[in-house]
């Protein structure tokens, strides 16, 4: 069976297991940032580059496994030259799995998964004494993605650490790379 069928199905299996704690959850608004390494063939090209992340997240307190949407913005600097900058907005649906049993804990580890919608874009621009001339080239495609996190609550809000591994399926070079962002969570 193919990898693209089983990963949303088993999100909906989860999703449906968060639904009864769904009368508690607790929405919250994150903003956040940091740096993006590309990883696998992407490395080689490209690289680190920086992200930008803006999420929606829902979470019951006593349930160990919540909800978050977020919107990233990665833009990955070309090693060759200026010329090309890779640029990919994504939009993720994921499941924050808390590694701990305690409420309102101070520190908290978890664990993220999920799909998304990626648009990868590259920027190009050349210049020289007489020949200047730019574009663009873009594709949309879907992913996956995975990784860990330590939230820190402070009263009503939460700093929040991550790194996550996203795999974009693309029909020619794979897109790889690994967002590591730092951020505030408003709400939860």
């Amino acid at each position: 069976m193919r990898l693209t069928m089983v990963i949303p199905g088993v999100l909906v299996a989860l999703g449906a297991a968060v639904a009864p704690s769904i009368a508690n959850a607790q929405v919250g608004l994150g903003v956040g940032g940091g740096i993006t390494i590309p990883a696998g063939s992407l490395s080689d090209v490209n690289k680190n580059g920086y992200n930008v992340l803006a999420d929606l997240s829902f979470r019951a307190p006593e349930f160990p496994l919540g909800f978050r949407v977020d919107g990233m913005f990665n833009s990955l600097p070309t090693k060759v030259t200026d010329a090309r900058t890779l640029q990919v907005w994504t939009v993720n649906a994921n499941l924050v799995a808390n590694l701990t049993s305690v409420p309102h804990a101070p520190v908290t580890p978890y664990l993220i998964a999920g799909i998304g919608w990626y648009n990868d874009r590259y920027r190009l621009r050349t210049s020289g004494t007489t020949i200047v001339g730019s574009g663009s080239t873009s594709d949309n495609n879907f992913g996956i993605n995975g990784g860990v996190g330590l939230r820190i609550a402070l009263g009503k809000s939460s700093l929040f650490g991550e790194a996550r591994y996203h795999y974009v399926f693309t029909p020619g070079q794979r897109l790889e790379m690994i967002p590591i962002t730092i951020g505030i969570n408003f709400g939860n």
